[in-house]
């Protein structure tokens, strides 16, 4: 099994839907590659979800947005700091012993590494995720396994019109920019294979690596012939150095649940300024 490892953990999975073959370059839902600085109510530059870093608007006074929850709606000014304040707040009683720490993988057909944008809902840069290069001509079909836990949601309802009115936004096309609205918060890890085996092979191969049960000589020829992929969505170091990517991503997506996961934003949507319809990948 040849396996090469992902060193910088800047990015995970997002939620798409549900097919053996990754095939629409369209998504309303987008991976976070900005973990440290993405936060509920900032306003970003839309074709910058395809950079390699997000463009946001940076500046004082923003005007506040309401954070909606089951039983309140509370105004917050749009910062990393308060939506952190606003979720440990949120969570404070609340026994996170209690929650149950699991994933499963939800694997996909890939066209190619060069496609990747199609399964993250915006362009990904191959070569910084996984040390590929994705020009090459690649002999085995892909594909792509991603397991999340979600651990916490946040929606708000922005002020368009502030947001437009605002000293930041003059000179600037309201068009070309979107408020984040939703923030998902949890785990995320993936794994990436190329094998000449068929989906439903791979599929049923993956789960069984995952879920530790006992592997065929077949299974054990696929895994010796394949170059696997993988990395794990997180700012804190994680070791990928040495042991097999499966155990690793179990023990990471199994371990307890901490205040920490709740932190991490592992996918976003979007709305934009000039009259608040849902964004999809430009």
């Amino acid at each position: 099994m040849k396996v090469k490892i992902l060193i910088i953990l800047l990015h995970l999975f997002c939620l798409n839907v549900l097919a053996q073959e990754v095939d629409d370059d369209r998504d309303r839902i987008f991976t976070n590659k900005n973990i440290e600085k993405l936060y509920l109510g900032a306003i970003m530059k839309i074709s910058s979800l395809h950079a390699d870093n997000y463009e946001f608007v940076e500046a004082a006074n923003l005007p506040p947005v309401d954070f909606l929850q089951i039983k309140a709606i509370t105004q917050v000014l749009p910062s990393k700091s308060a939506m952190i304040k606003f979720i440990l707040k949120d969570i404070e009683d609340d026994d996170l012993s209690t929650i149950v720490s699991t994933s499963w993988p939800n694997t996909q057909k890939v066209a190619s590494y060069d496609k990747l944008g199609t399964f993250f809902g915006q362009k990904i840069n191959a070569e910084i995720m996984l040390a590929v290069n994705p020009k090459a001509k690649n002999s085995k079909p892909l594909y792509a396994a991603r397991f999340t836990n979600l651990i916490y949601s946040l929606d708000c309802i922005p002020d368009y019109a502030k947001a437009r009115a605002h000293t930041a936004m003059k000179g600037r096309d309201p068009q070309d920019y979107m408020y984040v609205d939703g923030i998902s918060f949890g785990r995320s890890a993936s794994i990436f294979m190329e094998s000449d085996a068929d989906y439903e092979t791979i599929k049923a191969l993956i789960e069984k690596k995952y879920s530790k049960r006992e592997l065929t000589e077949q299974d054990e020829a696929i895994l010796a012939n394949s170059t696997i992929h993988f990395q794990i969505s997180d700012t804190k170091q994680v070791d990928l150095l040495d042991g097999d990517p499966f155990e690793i991503i179990r023990d990471y997506m199994t371990s307890p649940i901490t205040k920490e996961d709740f932190l991490r934003p592992i996918w976003f949507t979007g709305s934009d300024l000039k009259d608040g319809d849902m964004v999809y990948t430009p």
